[in-house]
């Protein structure tokens, strides 16, 4: 169980991770709010002070690793450099980013099927705005020629972020290559499919933060 008697934004802070523990552990539907608030040591009414529902937790979890995804992927699409170099480092910063937010990504995806239509409404938007960042990327990647013209930029997007988004299922960072270094090899393994012959192979260049 976590702190007992927990005071101001610790209330808050001890809810959203009891509740983080235990729907990892038995699932949204198997998870009642009694059991949340027993983990986290407060009562019922602290737990409506700051939530409606268990929904409005999935949806938190959800934002806290989005929110992270798509304030770096804004910042350095509007950075100076070639596109590529740019989609892998927002490739390598959203493998980086599992370590932090492994269990939010976890949770997230098993039970994001019991948010009603409005509250998935908002998931979408966001996603919606990190994939636009990634996708004209490519598509200024494919104008500048340094991608074949023949590749249609949306599903070449949805390939590659989905190379990223379930990489949370199998790689451990750490054991034995950390994200710095699977970044930019899983990146590879599919720029070069889609690279256009005719472009320099000096294009994608790792960059440090």
């Amino acid at each position: 169980m976590l702190k007992q008697n927990p005071v101001g934004d610790d209330v808050r802070t001890n809810i959203v991770n009891a509740a983080l523990q235990l729907f990892g552990q038995r699932g949204y539907h198997a998870t009642s709010i009694q059991e949340i608030i027993g983990e986290a040591g407060c009562s019922k009414g602290a737990f409506y002070h700051y939530f409606e529902s268990k929904e409005d937790l999935v949806l938190l979890f959800h934002d806290t690793f989005i929110d992270h995804l798509v304030d770096y992927a804004e910042r350095i699409h509007v950075e100076s450099g070639q596109p590529l170099e740019k989609l892998q480092r927002i490739c390598t910063h959203l493998l980086e980013s599992m370590s932090t937010f492994r269990n939010h990504m976890a949770v997230f995806n098993h039970e994001s099927r019991f948010l009603t239509q409005k509250k998935f409404a908002i998931v979408k938007a966001k996603r919606d705005r990190y994939e636009t960042a990634v996708r004209s990327l490519v598509q200024e990647a494919i104008d500048r020629g340094e991608l074949r013209p023949d590749l249609d930029p949306k599903f070449f997007t949805f390939a590659l972020l989905g190379i990223f988004n379930w990489s949370f299922r199998w790689f451990r960072p750490g054991k034995p290559i950390t994200p710095q270094e699977m970044g930019p090899m899983l990146f590879a393994m599919l720029i070069e499919g889609g690279r256009n012959p005719g472009a320099s192979d000096k294009q994608i260049r790792p960059i440090a933060e």
